[in-house]
């Protein structure tokens, strides 16, 4: 995970903004440059620069002679956490697509052998792709599917998500899934793909999805920009 700390100073306000902004209505009027460069002891640029990254953004309108107002209201999605990412944003009646399907045999990176029970250096068949809905970027998600037990796939077979695939194409059964969650700054390649600068927060959720026994059979890995807000709804039940 990158270092928070290592950020220009630029980010780390534009990051400390971006959450003041979400308790603020839409329209509503924002601080002044000379306000908050006061209040973070910073010069005016600097304060520019981190009121460039959330006009990019979207939640930032500035009105030359007037001032910055709050110009977005962040869309909120609900997902239950049963189904795939996919069919949760078909059920709720939003547009879906993947752009930049990409995949592709390489070798285990350590941390993700361990996570699937692989030897170091093991094949595995990696699965990056951007998730689009409602023409916005909303997810990069990034998989590694262990190729001894899922079998081989080509982006022909790509229908509609990786779980869908997996289950109903390659009729592999998963028996259980867990989730881990957390945050980080935005890399290039995941900056690129969710239209956000470099070093802007992205949420980050891991699934690990298992076969019998409890055996890890592939982990999807999905990047969540802070301009979408998400509430998930975590069940028990199986994947």
């Amino acid at each position: 995970m990158n270092n928070m700390q290592d950020l220009p100073r630029y980010q780390r306000i534009a990051d400390e903004l971006r959450v003041r902004l979400q308790s603020l209505p839409l329209g509503a009027p924002f601080d002044t440059e000379i306000e908050l460069a006061e209040e973070f002891g910073v010069s005016r640029g600097t304060i520019r620069q981190a009121i460039d990254i959330l006009v990019r953004e979207g939640l930032l309108t500035r009105t030359k002679g007037r001032g910055s107002f709050r110009s977005q209201q962040l869309p909120t999605h609900s997902f239950a956490l049963v189904r795939s990412l996919t069919s949760a944003i078909r059920e709720i009646g939003s547009k879906s697509e993947v752009r930049d399907l990409s995949i592709t045999l390489v070798p285990a990176p350590p941390e993700i052998a361990d996570k699937l029970n692989v030897p170091h250096g093991a094949k595995v068949r990696r699965v990056s792709r951007i998730r689009i809905v409602n023409d916005i970027p909303f997810a990069y998600g990034v998989s590694y599917l262990r190729t001894d037990r899922v079998p081989k796939f080509f982006k022909r077979d790509f229908k509609s998500s990786l779980s869908d695939l997996v289950r109903n194409t390659l009729n592999v059964h998963i028996e259980d899934r867990h989730c881990e969650c957390f945050a980080s700054a935005a890399d290039p390649v995941t900056a690129e793909a969710l239209s956000v600068p470099v070093g802007a927060p992205v949420l980050n959720l891991v699934f690990i999805c298992c076969g019998y026994e409890k055996e890890p059979l592939l982990m999807d890995h999905f990047r969540f920009p802070s301009t979408q807000v998400l509430r998930f709804i975590m069940t028990n039940s199986t994947f």
